[in-house]
Formats: structure tokens, sequence, C-alpha cells
């Protein structure tokens, strides 16, 4: 029978909520002392649809159709979610996320809290107790001198990480034991319970100790804990991961190995999930749903997630915030641009109404903001704001101009993208209406994504436009902060860190930041991420364009997936099997 499973997600907030906001380590609703009940949960994979052990296919290879080649598979230096989905397959942290939004213990043998001790009364300090099961795939084992390397390793200025956040408040590593670290900050630090879980990892202290992360083997074959290992990388074809020979849980995983097979687009996995070529296909559109449903022998795993499609503007001309962007700096156009866009079309049109326009950059958890958006569509509006900040039709050819430079933007996102090339197409017509010209220049994600050294377009400032996806994690700091402060704007002088290419400097919106990561309090967090979210959509820099929902097929020959809104569909992938 065909199936699309739908992971509905009501109610995800009061979840979250419960077990400190996805994040922080002591939570309680309207209180500053009120710990996370005591963890006790089930491993990460609890609610997988797993045979019973005696029904249980096993060995067998599954092929994923991957239309995005990763940059690397190292957690601390990669951007792409195509990386996040390879590496989840060997790389784990000390906590993970289950589907209702609660951590559960990964390499750590308990969540840590008040109760059980492993959280201090200040919140200061925090106490983890490490599995003594757990080896690395080359049989070396894991111990507490990794979790402290792992800190070292990201504090290092020599590695250019793509984020110190919340490492940088760590005060000091003390490892009692092989099975003990105790961490302690050195100011309250409300989503501490993130850092070494996801997106993040351990990092292996006996394989990477003495090197630069820049250009260590590790990044294209990590050694990882986790039930799989990478055992080849050929760039332009193929990603192989084998089974982990020395993983804790008997008889796990299943299969023998996974095949992640780079594709050149959506389009061209389509036709290879019909042909039974792959059997599972990484991130359909909402327009695709109805496709899909049609299709015999092919599930859909459909699941609301966190992330939203967006426009992010430069405000500078190159990678210097003190060198204004000759059209985006007026936060006039800025305005006129969000005002421009009619984003219902794009729902509508191309999306099939199977989402909503976005409104925020934080589209689902309890720091999801309601009430705010940007000005409504207003063409009209928009064309006054332009005449007001000068630009004007002189010539009559429906473009504006000023002091002789027409007003003409370059837009840019990954190659590959039928939805995306789509979206641009819309967005041309609409900003022409107002005498924009919008220039369509798409380039492969590894040269968009790229890091300083290999002149990244986003960390270069080579770029006016960029249209992405991009979300937070349970808890949104890491994500807000990477993104928007402005101590994380990369520049030569910082080697490329940080992701706030928009250059986009604020004051107001920095403290906002640093006050949502400060209290226990979750009702003072939730006041300060809305504060967050209202500074950057009135800067203008962000334009958020619709909600996405994380949509994958798998061939029903697929056993054992289970939606996960807080992860990437391989999250769970040691209990997959394959039948027939």
């Amino acid at each position: 029978m065909k199936k699309t499973r739908i992971a509905l997600v009501a109610a995800i907030a009061m979840v979250v909520a419960a077990c400190g906001g996805g994040g922080e380590p002591v939570a309680g609703e309207g209180s500053e002392t009120t710990a996370p009940p005591a963890t006790t949960a089930p491993p990460a994979d609890a609610g997988a649809e797993t045979p019973p052990a005696d029904d249980q296919p096993e060995g067998g290879v599954l092929t994923i159709g991957l239309y995005q080649e990763p940059d690397n598979l190292n957690p601390f230096l990669a951007v792409q979610t195509a990386s996040r989905l390879v590496r989840e397959l060997t790389i784990e942290g000390l906590l993970d996320a289950d589907p209702d939004g609660n951590f559960v213990p990964q390499l750590a043998a308990e969540v840590p809290t008040v109760e059980n001790g492993g959280i201090s009364e200040d919140g200061l300090t925090i106490t983890y107790r490490l599995r003594d099961d757990v080896t690395w795939s080359d049989g070396h084992p894991f111990t507490s001198r990794d979790v402290k390397f792992t800190w070292e390793a990201v504090m290092n200025p020599g590695n250019a990480v793509n984020s110190q956040s919340g490492y940088d408040q760590i005060e000091s590593i003390e490892t009692p034991d092989d099975q003990t670290v105790v961490v302690t900050f050195s100011e309250l630090y409300a989503p501490a319970l993130s850092l070494f879980s996801i997106p993040d990892g351990i990092l292996p202290a006996h394989v990477l100790e003495g090197q630069s992360m820049a250009d260590a083997e590790y990044n294209r074959t990590p050694e990882g804990t986790g039930p799989f290992v990478v055992t080849e990388w050929r760039s332009g074809d193929s990603i192989v991961l084998d089974r982990n020979p020395n993983y804790r849980e008997a008889g796990k995983p299943i299969l023998d190995r996974i095949v992640f097979k780079i594709i050149p687009s959506r389009e061209v996995g389509i036709a290879q999930i019909r042909s039974n070529e792959i059997d599972v296909l990484w991130d359909l559109i909402e327009s695709q749903i109805p496709e899909f449903q049609a299709l015999e022998g092919v599930d859909l795993q459909v699941v609301p997630s966190s992330n939203v499609e967006y426009l992010g503007l430069n405000l500078s001309a190159d990678f210097d915030p003190a060198n204004p962007h000759p059209i985006l700096s007026d936060a006039r156009v800025r305005q006129a641009l969000a005002m421009a866009i009619d984003r219902q079309p794009i729902v509508d049109e191309l999306l099939f109404g199977m989402t909503e326009v976005a409104t925020s950059p934080i589209g689902l958890g309890w720091a999801a903001p309601e009430g705010l958006g940007l000005p409504p569509y207003d063409p009209a509006g928009a064309a006054a704001l332009l005449e007001e900040a000068g630009w004007v039709d002189s010539d009559g050819d429906g473009i504006r101009e000023k002091d002789g430079q027409p007003l003409s933007l370059e837009i840019t996102t990954p190659a590959g993208s039928q939805l995306r090339e789509l979206t641009e197409q819309i967005l041309q017509e609409q900003f022409r209406a107002v005498g924009i010209d919008l220039v369509i220049n798409n380039v492969p994600a590894a040269t968009l994504f790229g890091n300083w050294q290999e002149n990244g377009k986003l960390k270069r400032g080579d770029f006016d436009i960029v249209m992405d996806t991009w979300g937070p994690d349970l808890d949104p700091d890491a994500f807000l902060s990477t993104l928007f402060s402005s101590d994380q704007i990369p520049t030569e002088a910082n080697g490329g860190e940080g992701w706030n290419f928009f250059r986009l400097v604020d004051p107001e919106l920095d403290a906002a930041i640093a006050e949502g990561r400060s209290t226990l309090d979750l009702n003072k967090r939730k006041a300060a991420y809305r504060t967050v979210v209202e500074r950057i959509l009135d800067a203008g820099v962000y334009i958020p364009l619709y909600k996405r929902s994380r949509i994958n097929a798998f061939t029903s020959r697929v056993q054992g997936e289970a939606p996960n809104p807080w992860d990437e569909f391989t999250w769970n992938a040691k209990d997959w099997s394959l039948s027939g």
C-alpha cells in the first residue's frame, strides 16, 4: 500500500520547554531554579519501526542519492546539510535529540540534571558521566580525554572552526578519570547541553592531536564512534560507509554498507529512485509530494522542520563592514526589496500550497516568536521608497538608476535546484515591476559555502543576495549567534571565522543574544529571542520566504526509518534494514 509518513509535532514547544528549552542546563516555565526532570529516556532511536529481531533481514547495501557533495565531514568545519547527513552515521556527540525534542544520552551515560548531580545549583558546572563501552572505529578507547581535546581543538585559533560560540564560555575542563568530564563555565551559559552534542560531536584525540584541522585526512575519512565508518570518498561520484566492526550495540548496524551516490540534481534522483538505482532520495520539495503519493513502491517521509528558505542581503561591498554596499547599505532599498516580494505565488504555484509563508528566522520550537513579520507585499510602496532613496528610471528602460549606476543586483544559490531557479525567476519579475534588475548567477554549493582559504563567496562577501535554507536546532542560541552576531563576521583578520555573511553590526541584537544565553528562566529567554528576531527583521538583511519541511523518499524495501524534526533522516540508520 502506498503511504506518506507525515510527522506532526503538535505541542513540541511544551515538550522542549519541559526538557529545559532544548539546551539550557536548568529551566522551568517561569522559574530560574527549577531543573528539568531526571532523564531516563530511551535511546535516541526510540520509535523506529524496526521488525522483531527474529524477522529482521541482515546485511545488504543501501544507496542514497545526494545532489550536493559535502564540503567536508568535520562537524566544526562543515556547513552543508549534506555533510551532516553523512557524518551522523559515524560521528557522535555526548547527547542527541529524540523526535519529541528531548535530550537523550548518546556517548554520555545520562543527561546531566540537578537531581542526578550532573548540573550544579548555580548552573556553572556540568558533569558528564561517559559510557564505558565505547571505542573509536579503529578500536581505540573513547575516554574523557577526547571531550577535553575537542574543546581545545575548537578554541585553537589555528583551526579556524565555524564558530566557538558557547565553547568560549568554558573556563576549564577536568577529567578526573576516563569516564568523567567536569565542564566549568566562566558565566552562566543557558544552552550548555547543546555543546559537544548536536550538530557538533566529539573529535578523536589520538587521531588529531598535534595536527591542524584545516588539511587533516579526518575531514574526509573521519574516525568515529557511530555505527558506520567512511571507507572511501570518490569526489564527484560517491561516499562509501561500511559497518563499524567496533560499534557498541550487538547486531547493529543491520546494513553492511551505505553508499551516498553524488547525483547532479533532484530530478536525476527522482528518475533513479523510480528505476531502483537508489533506495533513498534526499531533500525533495513540497511541490513533489503529489507526484510521489501516486508512485507505487516509494514512501515519503515528510517532517516539519525549523528551517526557513530565505534571502540574505550583503551590507558590504566586500568582506569588510567598513566598506558599505553601493546599493544594499541603504535601509530604504532593503525594505523596498522585502515589500516588492509576493511570497504567496511561490507557495501556491511552485509548492502547490504544501507549506506556509515564513515570517521569522525561527520557524519551529519553543523560541519561535508569534506576530512578527516583514511589511506586506506593496509594490507601490516599494517604488516610493526607491524614489525617496534617489533611484529613478530616467531613460524609460524600466530599470532605475542613480548617479549613472543601474539598480542591478545579483542573486546566488547552489546550482542544481529547479525550485530555486523558478523562485529566482518569480523574484526577477517582481523586482523588475518596481524597477530593479535581478541577475541570476548560481554556483556549485562548494563555491558558495567554501571557507576563507577557498574563496567561498559568502565568506568573502562576494555576493549581493543569497537564497538558502537554514534554521536552529533545539536551542536557537548557536544558530542566532553564528549567523547574526557582529563578532561572527568573516574577515581577513579572523581568518574567515563565523557566518555573519550579512556583515550586520547591531549592538542591540548582540545584547539580546547574550541575554538569551545568560538566564535560566525560559520566559526571559523567549523574550530575548523575540527581540533578536525583531532586530533581524528591522535590519532588512534577512527576508524569510517560506517554511521548509524535511522531505525524503524511501523505496518500500527500506525498513526502520523514522522521522525526527530535530535531526537529519540518517539519525537512526543503525536500525535500517532492507527487505526483499
